[in-house]
């Protein structure tokens, strides 16, 4: 939604506000009783004349609806969701930090899809058969056996699944179709970005670990060089090394490809 649409959905508007408004309307923030919540999706995108309404919302609970100057008070609660890296988004000026910890008086974080079946592998079955449930029916069980073939045999096992349970799902419904998913080609982004979520604290130590094993076997471009540098055992570098941000990091020719030599 643009900026004008989202002041309207939010604090309501007056007719004749702009054009296309023939009648007042109420706004989620009006319509809230003072036991209510509204819930701000993907806060990470507003424009930054609305950032400034809703800081000044928060901190006065006041607001006018667009086009009327008499203020009317807020007496509900404001929950916001956002997939942006949000301190990203506020190096780069285009959140602000002043809302934001206005905002994250309770933070929840999600963790990723990747980051739960680290914590515990048995989840990625769960969801499956759970997703193949509500895509097949009464068919469920097959195509969720069928689904978790073509996973296990055909995609690495640390898979980062960069898109989370929406790209679960188009696997599952691929696989169903035309027995093959293709994930799509990653990004590749800057070494140094590998690590973003273990400084934002949400990285396990074995995957930290295991990106970090793959970033000196890729700069050293053996398995005994990078045992010797980490002070680790070979075959600890070895089954550490992560395949898929491996070609990653290669394709970014920031680091020599490494030769799987001993």
């Amino acid at each position: 939604l643009t900026g004008p649409l989202v002041e309207s959905e939010l604090f309501g508007h007056r007719r004749g506000a702009f054009t296309g408004a023939a009648q007042d309307r109420k706004g989620w923030l009006e319509s809230c009783p003072p036991l209510g919540a509204v819930f701000l999706d993907e806060i990470g995108e507003l424009a930054p004349d609305v950032q400034v309404k809703l800081l000044r919302l928060i901190e006065t609970r006041l607001f006018s609806a667009v086009g009327d100057s008499a203020p009317k008070r807020f007496e509900g609660k404001l929950i916001a969701a956002t997939n942006r890296d949000l301190a990203a988004e506020i190096r780069k000026g285009q959140f602000r930090e002043d809302l934001y910890y206005r905002l994250c008086s309770d933070l929840i974080r999600t963790p990723s899809l990747r980051q739960q079946m680290d914590e515990s592998p048995a989840v990625l079955r769960d969801l499956v058969r759970f997703l193949a449930g509500r895509i097949a029916g009464e068919d469920g069980d097959a195509v969720a056996g069928e689904a978790m073939a073509f996973i296990e045999t055909r995609l690495p096992a640390s898979y980062a699944w960069p898109g989370n349970y929406r790209e679960l799902e188009q696997c599952i419904r691929n696989v169903l179709v035309r027995k093959e998913y293709a994930p799509p080609p990653a990004s590749p982004s800057p070494a140094s970005d590998i690590f973003e979520d273990a400084r934002a604290g949400m990285l396990s130590a074995d995957a930290l670990l295991s990106r970090y094993c793959t970033l000196v076997y890729a700069q050293m471009g053996s398995y005994e060089g990078a045992a010797a540098r980490l002070g680790i055992d070979r075959r600890t570098v070895k089954a550490r090394v992560d395949p898929v941000l491996l070609e990653r990091l290669c394709a970014e020719k920031r680091v020599p490809a490494g030769g799987g030599a001993a």
